[in-house]
């Protein structure tokens, strides 16, 4: 009796939560456009020629993929909410954007070769961690012991995704 109004408990606690994150992660993605299109804005009034210089690009793509990532981990903390499951592919693919992201802003010429070395070993191992989730068909961690139906699932969709691919 008290063990099933502690989970209830935990549960509810959870839920505000993850409730919380979904709104301040909509407040930020709401942000982050407004910003993206104040630079946009900005750069396109101060140019010559309505063309925006290579520094400043490079900008933009930075807002524009922080937007992205945002994107993503809101549908992550949405899925996990609704289903309680981590999809561990969509949170792989996070990773290897904002590495992207990471890339993208890095001005090479002045960061030295081991830096390089290290970012390039970042995105090898997330390329292999997303092949083998890909490969074993391992598309979701859950944090619920009652929840081997949905695994069962999860694991009867790969295999016809492999069969028909």
């Amino acid at each position: 009796m008290m063990e099933d109004s502690m989970k209830k408990t935990g549960k509810i606690i959870q839920n505000v939560i993850i409730y919380s994150l979904i709104i301040l992660m909509t407040a930020v993605l709401i942000l982050a456009t407004i910003e993206l299109g104040f630079y946009i804005f900005k750069y396109v009034i101060e140019s010559d020629y309505v063309l925006i210089n290579l520094n400043q690009l490079m900008e933009l793509f930075g807002v524009f993929m922080l937007v992205l990532i945002g994107i993503e981990l809101l549908d992550t903390i949405k899925v996990y909410l609704k289903e309680n499951v981590v999809h561990v592919e969509v949170v792989v693919l996070v990773a290897i954007i904002a590495v992207a992201r990471k890339v993208v802003v890095l001005k090479m010429e002045e960061i030295d070769g081991l830096k390089i070395i290290g970012v390039a070993s970042i995105i090898v191992a997330l390329a292999i961690a997303y092949y083998c989730i890909k490969k074993a068909g391992l598309m979701v961690c859950s944090f619920d012991d009652n929840n081997e139906e949905m695994r069962a699932r999860e694991k009867e969709k790969s295999e016809e995704k492999k069969t028909l691919g």
